[in-house]
This record gives C-alpha cells, structure tokens and sequence, in this order.
C-alpha cells in the first residue's frame, strides 16, 4: 500500500512533527507530544517553528544556544552540549491581556511546571466584579493562585529582570527535546509523498523547504492569515476562527501608585456605561505597569488611530474608573487592537495536519491559555496514540473543540444575564444584597451566590455548568432571601431618606470568621474590654484609599453641617457642644416634635486612630459607638465601626411593655441600612478630600 492511499496514518520513530508558532499553544503542543511519545514508547522529533524566538548561549563560546546549522540539507538540530542557553525573543508584543488562571497553573503543576517570580508579575489576593454601581469582591480561595504575566517584550521599559511567558515556556520545550527554527512560515502544501512541505524564510538567508510527517498549527488568529490561505486549498471545508476586535494597553503608574489603589486586586467590568459600550473590560496590574482590556461595541467601531486614542482616554476618565484609579494619566506604553476569537475554527484539520491555540479557537474573552493547553493535550495524546489521518483526529481533538464552542456559547449566555442584571438597579441590587447577606452569615465555601460570582471573575469554570449553578436550588433561594432584603433595605432607606446616586455602594460587612478578630483587635487599640455579648452588635468595615489623618478629619464632621454621612430624615443629628474628636464632645439624636433624644459623648480619642462614644443611657445600656483605623499593606487605611448596646428593660410590667415596643422602631437591620450607608459615604467624602488635597498640593 502506497502512502498516499493509506486509510490509517500513525507516527512512527523517527518521525517529525513541526509546530507553527512559538506561543503558549504551541510550546504547550510540543511538551504534550514528548509526554505522549514517551508513555507510547516512541522516539520522535519535534521543531518549532516561530519567526521572532531564537536560542542564545551563555557567552562562554559556545554555538549560539548549542543551535547547529547543517547546510547540506537544511536541518536544523539541538547540538549535544552541557552549555547553558536561554530563549531570546525580537521586540514585540503577543497581543493577551495576560492573566494565568488557577486551573492553568494547577495543570501545569500536575506537569512538574512551576511559574518562576522572574516571570510573575502579580499575584492576586482578589478579583473584582464591577457593575454600574454595585461592586462585588471575590477572595481568592485559599490554594489558588491568579497570577499576571507580560507574554512578550513590551512595554520596553519594564526591566530586565521581568521576562515573558512565551519566552520561558518555549525554553521547556527545548529542554524537552524540541528544535527551534527561527524563521517564517510563508506556505503549507502536500508534497510529492504526501506530507506537509512548509516553505520557511529565515530573517537572513534562503527561502528553503522543510517537510513534516505531521505538522500543527499554532500560529494564532493575528498572524495566521498566510497559513490559514494556504491550509484552506488543502482543506476547503475549513473556515478560520470567529474573531472581534479588543483594545489592549499598558500605563506605566509605576509600582507605588498600584499598590495604593488596587494592590493585589484585579479587576473586571461586565457593563459598560452610557458614554462606552464594553462587554468586558480588565484592569490587570503588573508591577509598574497597567494592563486595561477593553471589548465591546465601541471597540468594533474604533477604525482609525484617533478613535483608539479618544477610548483610552474616555474610559479613564469614567467616573467608576477615576474611583479606582485617581489621577490616573493617560500615558500610553503601548497599545495594539488585537484579534480575539469568539468561536472556533470549522474543520481544523486535515491529513497529517491539525490546529492548536488560538488558530482552533479560545474560550470566551479569558482563559485562553488554559484553552490552549487542553487543545494541545487533546491534539497531542490523538497524534501519538490514535494517529493523523482524517478519522483519527475527529475523534478527541475535535471533541474538544466542541467543548470550546458549548462553552464559548453557554459563555455568552451567562454573561449577558449578568451584564442584564447589573444594568438594572433593581436586579443588581438583589444581587449585592444576596452576596453581602452570604458573606455576613456563612463561611465562604457555602456562598451559593458568591461561587458563581467567582467562576465568572476568575473563568475558572464551565460556562454550561455556571448557567446551571445560576438556575440552581441554592442560588435561586439565596436570591430570593436577597430580594425580600431589598425590597425592606429599600422601604428603610426611603424612610430615613438615604441617597446612594453620588456614591458607589461596597460590601462593608466583615466575614464570619473574623468578626471576633477585629473585634478584640479594636478592644485591645483602646485598651478596653467590649462586652462579648450585647443585645444589639454591628460591626462595618471598609478600605479607604485615603490618609488615617483625611479619615480621622471626615470622622471630626460627625454631627455638623459638613458631614454628608447620617443625615437622616425624622432624625436630627447634631454636634450640641465640644469641638471636632475632642474628648468630651457630645453629638446629639433628636426625634423632631417628640420629646426623644439621646446623646452620645466622645469618651475616647486617639489621634488619627480611635474615636469611643458612649451614649447617656436615655434608651440604652451599656452602649459603645466606637471608630476605629488601621493601616493596610498597601499604604491605605481601613474604617472599622462597632456599634453594640442592650435596650432598656423596665422596672415594672408597663415600661418592661413600653421598652420592649421601642425595641421595635428601629429593628436590627435599620442599623445596617443606615451604617452601611454611612460608611461609604465617609468612604466617599475623604477619598474625595484627599484627591482634592493632592491637586492643591501637587
């Protein structure tokens, strides 16, 4: 049987497999099929192919990273050295946002592949979901990592000592046993023996020939137009990636600023707003540098260069992005308006030939690395095991790709309910409502809101299994629980009249697990013993990106004019004598036209630290109202307020009835609507001070 009649093709010793492109995918394809060959007892050969990576040496003399070049027939090898080497990369960009997933990092444990610090840019402790005005903030469980990396050589000027992605994992591919040949791949054809035949041009010299017995396409959908032309003849039924255009670039704030306003924080933001239409958008730091990640329909219509410069400087001039990153200056270290594929490739292969990376298809919007490696495993194991014709690689490999477009679909889906639910006031309500209601009462791996949540932020889960967690028993329960909370935290914020419009509304309550911590934390700061359990106890917190001396101030406006937080309606508020955090203070609750009112005096104040009012034990006893700031690893500050009393009781049947109906005028959650309220206003106000100062000042 001649080869080109062959029904069944398998890799055989000897054989050669020739990877397009040196990116994740195809660094990734060449690690599988060593691991494959070897679990088959085969020995074969693999070259990657990439016209921006090369192999240099240490500098003792040595050939150029043991690179030998035999002329004659032009094949290229890995000389046998002990020498030293390591992947150099020309200037540019590879076009990715750059963020490597929990699952990612676990598979390439899974391989013996540890991601070194000279590689990490960042490691987060959280992820942010951002709406309109609702924020939701997504713990990192412990045991996994989210992590930044850069991919290529830009931006220039980010310092030696950081290295790219692409480049380290292209150096365990050669460690492996894979070849690099640093050249072009202008042509896939069949040749006379029916194998692939790739025309190559290197960046000095010949236009020469290479053949394969098998070959992989890893060449991505920006730089894969050449390839996907000339595989299209061999293969008509073949019809690239479903692309979109992103918009990508990095600011230089430089690493202090970053760490003030969102150290080891990520975040994402699943609506856009009335001035941008974005799908999605990433703030990913990474050092001294800014990675912003835009999609959407304002990006679709930026054609020209000058649309490219108004987004950038639109979107960081968006009120919610001026929260997170004040002052921010739109100095651009460089951009690029990449491709990102939205749905896979129609009939990726064809004999002795198949597609991996992003050239198949990615998942939507993120996590494409992770996808890359589950295609190149997939592709790898059908290669070594199965074989390379047309029937073996519809089996595996091709299931895999119609896992990428389920999920990419179920993706969509799932996203747009949440973009759906976040452009509503009320639906984004309930959902803040059912995620703080979780993180008040339950420990984190019984959040059935908050799991969902973080599947979404982090992409570290199935999309068609997310849209089923959406629609499940405890999601739909605990969202149900959150309706009826909004609909009463609305009726009370409507009575005391509280207005969010000018201020953005965070979870402020403390998790379960540490309230008894900060709570002696906050005891011992005053040297004073809080009772352990009171009748009524509230606890806030909140970071503030601002000076504990702003804090404090915005604190010292409590009961005047100038304060903008507790400004109740039926409620009168006031300073009635003392100045400003000065011991001995007295600020004042009057009911306007009844005779109820209680004062609370500042019995404790410790400078830029601690504020302790007592009440006068009108309508309470034992009552403490206690503020209190502390430093945050990344120069900011957090607000904790405490606030804990026992009610009157009465010394006779008909004021223990009196004392027990008051009980009931103001419920424990008016408490929180009115302090959560509160806190981020204070929240507000002295960021916004401090901004202000800043600006006078600088």
């Amino acid at each position: 049987m001649t080869l080109g009649h062959e029904t069944e093709i398998t890799i055989k010793d000897g054989d050669r497999i020739v990877i397009l492109g040196g990116g994740p995918a195809g660094s990734f394809m060449a690690f599988h099929l060593f691991l494959q060959a070897k679990k088959a007892g085969k020995e074969i050969r693999v070259t990657i192919v990439d016209k921006r990576m090369a192999l240099v040496g240490n500098g003792d003399g040595g050939a150029a990273g043991g690179f030998a070049i035999a002329e004659s027939n032009r094949r290229f090898a890995i000389a046998e050295s002990d020498r030293g080497f390591f992947v150099k990369e020309s200037p540019g960009c590879n076009s990715c946002a750059g963020i490597v997933s929990p699952q990612l990092q676990q598979e390439l444990r899974r391989y013996g592949i540890e991601l070194p610090e000279s590689v990490l840019c960042q490691r987060f402790s959280h992820i942010w979901i951002h709406g309109l005005w609702k924020n939701f903030p997504l713990k990192v469980p412990v045991g996994q990592d989210v992590v930044s990396v850069f991919r290529g050589t830009l931006p220039g000027k980010r310092g030696a000592e950081i290295r790219g992605l692409d480049a380290f994992l292209m150096k365990k591919a050669v460690e492996a046993g894979a070849e690099l040949v640093t050249a072009e791949a202008l042509d896939i054809e069949y040749s006379s023996l029916d194998r692939p035949c790739l025309t190559l041009k290197p960046p000095a010299g010949e236009v020469f020939k290479m053949e394969a017995d098998f070959a992989c396409i890893c060449s991505g959908v920006n730089a894969g137009g050449a390839l996907f032309h000339s595989f299209q003849k061999m293969r008509p039924g073949f019809a690239p990636p479903v692309t979109r255009p992103a918009m990508i670039f990095e600011l230089n704030p430089g690493a202090r600023y970053l760490k003030k306003v969102m150290d080891r924080e990520l975040y994402i933001f699943v609506s856009g707003s009335e001035t941008l239409d974005l799908d999605h958008a990433a703030l990913i730091p990474k050092g001294d540098h800014l990675t912003v990640a835009l999609i959407g329909k304002s990006i679709d219509r930026a054609l020209f260069s000058g649309d490219t410069r108004k987004i950038v400087n639109t979107f960081l001039s968006l009120p919610g992005i001026q929260d997170i990153l004040p002052g921010i200056e739109p100095r651009v270290a460089c951009s690029c308006t990449p491709l990102m594929a939205v749905s896979p490739a129609r009939n990726p292969y064809a004999r002795r030939i198949g597609l991996a990376g992003d050239a198949f298809g990615a998942r939507l919007y993120r996590d494409g690395l992770y996808s890359a490696f589950v295609l190149a495993h997939s592709l790898a194991r059908t290669v070594i095991h199965r074989g390379v014709d047309e029937e073996s690689l519809s089996g595996p490999y091709e299931r895999a790709g119609r896992w990428i477009h389920q999920d990419n679909t179920w993706a969509k889906r799932v996203m747009g309910l949440v973009q759906l639910a976040l452009k509503s006031p009320l639906a984004s309500r309930v959902m803040y409502q059912t995620f703080a209601t979780e993180m008040k009462f339950k420990s984190m791996d019984r959040w059935p809101m908050g799991k969902v949540l973080w599947k979404i932020g982090s992409g570290a889960g199935d999309y068609r299994k997310v849209f089923r967690d959406l629609l499940s028993g405890p999601v739909i329960l605990s969202l149900l629980r959150g309706s009826v909370k909004t609909m009463r935290n609305r009726l009370t914020e409507e009575f005391f009249g509280l207005n969010w419009e000018a201020y953005g509304r965070y979870p402020t309550v403390i998790l379960r697990d540490k309230r008894r911590y900060i709570k002696e934390a906050i005891s011992k700061s005053l040297d004073i013993m809080l009772d352990p359990h009171p009748e009524v106890e509230r606890m806030y917190a909140i970071k503030i990106r601002a000076s504990a001396d702003a804090i404090f101030r915005e604190l010292g406006r409590f009961g005047t004019s100038e304060g903008k937080f507790l400004r109740l309606r039926f409620v009168d508020v006031k300073r009635v004598s003392g100045d400003a955090n000065r011991e001995g203070a007295v600020v004042r609750y009057r009911i306007p036209r009844l005779p109820l009112a209680e004062d609370i005096r500042l019995g404790r104040s410790v400078e830029g630290k601690s504020l302790l009012y007592e009440p006068s034990g009108r309508f309470t006893r034992r009552g403490r109202l206690l503020f209190d700031i502390t430093p945050t690893r990344d120069g900011n500050n957090r607000l904790v307020i405490y606030t804990a009393f026992d009610y009157k009781r009465g010394g006779n049947p008909a004021t223990k009835l009196f004392w027990k109906g008051f009980r009931h005028l103001f419920p424990d959650y008016a408490h929180d609507v009115v302090w959560n309220h509160a806190i981020c206003c204070i929240k507000a106000e002295a960021e916004k001070r401090e901004r202000e100062s800043f600006g006078q000042t600088g």
